[in-house]
């Protein structure tokens, strides 16, 4: 029998020998081959396939175009799986031969997520579920992805995989398997990068595991991604998990305050203090509410990044990110201990400067800003915008 691998990295065993897509030498009998497998049932004509592999494609000959391209497949699959008769040839038609079997891995993936649905038991559910997942390595035949056929193909499979991981990640919660979820959220996010419903369990399994920093850090990363990715600043289900983790407690009691002392002490104390934006403001209400009572001042700062003059939006962007690094550089030495910087956007920067006039704040910033044009060059195209305001004038 034939094990086919079709999602991730397109290969095909028999026993000890491999063909894998290095092996075909050609995107076009890649195509070739694998609308052949995926019809397997059914006797395909010239114009099916000629309609399948070139699509829209002017070609001069698809019939000859077609059986130099038939050759090469056969060639292939006996120089590396054997001399069997892998594809009979009919009057005009070519088909699959029915006594080569095959294991193809998205059909197994289908069938055994269709199992997992209808099992009585919880356990035998997360087992199965479990095995359908191990099928999905990446996209559905990415190397040949400018398919309509594909690439149809391809959404279905990867929305299949995502339903299956979610359905057994509320299996996990039921079970308290935290270590386990972990694993399967940290694994699918590799596939599917800016799923909020995906780091919620992902934060959740490290929040039940007494992780609570990484928990805090994983909330961080899915905020920054989901915001650059969807342009969503603010989510209802991520923000609910976030004020959930807030709320935790460190869990056991203690009678010795050291222990606290301990757990709250800051390793290397020096410079400003820099942190996600969801702390910064929660900081930032802190800081407002010692401020009432003491009659001190503090002021919010927002320096923003831009290009000076027009250019294509790849490298505006990569301009920006550039900048973004020497910043946060110039502002790890340039403030106080004390003050705190948050990265707000792709291309800004939020301050919280403790303690000070809005005169001073100027100052402040305006060191800033000659370091960063004192950088050279490399910078020269970049500018800083900086908007002052007092952070009393926003207090209700």
């Amino acid at each position: 029998m034939l094990t086919i691998k079709t999602m991730g990295r397109f290969c095909i065993m028999d026993g000890d020998k491999l063909m894998t897509e290095e092996n075909l030498r050609s995107t076009m009998v890649l195509k070739l081959l694998l609308y052949i497998i995926l019809y397997r049932d059914r006797e395909l004509t010239n114009e099916d396939i000629a309609a399948a592999i070139w699509q829209e494609e002017e070609v001069e000959n698809p019939t000859g175009a077609l059986k130099n391209l038939m050759y090469r497949l056969r060639k292939c699959l006996g120089e590396y799986l054997g001399d069997e008769e892998y594809i009979l040839t009919r009057k005009g038609a070519y088909s699959w031969n029915p006594r080569v079997p095959v294991s193809l891995d998205v059909e197994w993936l289908e069938h055994l997520i269709g199992e997992a649905k209808k099992e009585p038991t919880k356990e035998k559910a997360m087992e199965t579920y479990e095995d359908a997942i191990a099928y999905y390595k990446g996209d559905f035949a990415s190397k040949i992805s400018d398919l309509h056929w594909v690439v149809t193909r391809s959404t279905y499979y990867h929305s299949l995989y995502l339903s299956a991981v979610k359905s057994l990640a509320e299996l996990y919660v039921q079970n308290k398997s935290y270590e386990a979820l972990e694993k399967l959220c940290s694994d699918a996010l590799e596939y599917e990068i800016a799923d909020e419903q995906l780091f919620c369990y992902q934060i959740e399994a490290r929040m039940r595991s007494g992780k609570t920093a990484l928990a805090l850090e994983t909330y961080e990363k899915a905020r920054e991604i989901i915001e650059k990715e969807l342009g969503l600043r603010k989510t209802i289900v991520l923000t609910k998990v976030y004020e959930e983790l807030l709320a935790m407690g460190k869990g056991q009691a203690t009678d010795n305050i050291a222990e606290i002392c301990a757990d709250i002490e800051e390793e290397e104390v020096e410079g400003v203090f820099l942190c996600g934006y969801p702390v910064f403001k929660e900081i930032c209400n802190l800081e407002a509410r010692r401020n009432m009572r003491t009659g001190e001042h503090a002021v919010i700062v927002l320096m923003s990044l831009d290009v000076k003059y027009k250019e294509s939006e790849e490298i505006t962007a990569f301009r920006i990110r550039q900048g973004m690094v020497a910043l946060e550089n110039i502002l790890k030495n340039a403030l106080r201990i004390g003050d705190v910087a948050s990265k707000y956007s792709d291309g800004q920067f939020t301050i919280l400067l403790s303690n000070c006039s809005i005169e001073d704040a100027k100052n402040v910033c305006n060191r800033i800003t000659k370091r960063f044009t004192e950088l050279g060059s490399k910078f020269e195209m970049i500018g800083i915008q900086v908007d002052i305001t007092s952070l009393e004038n926003h207090t209700k």
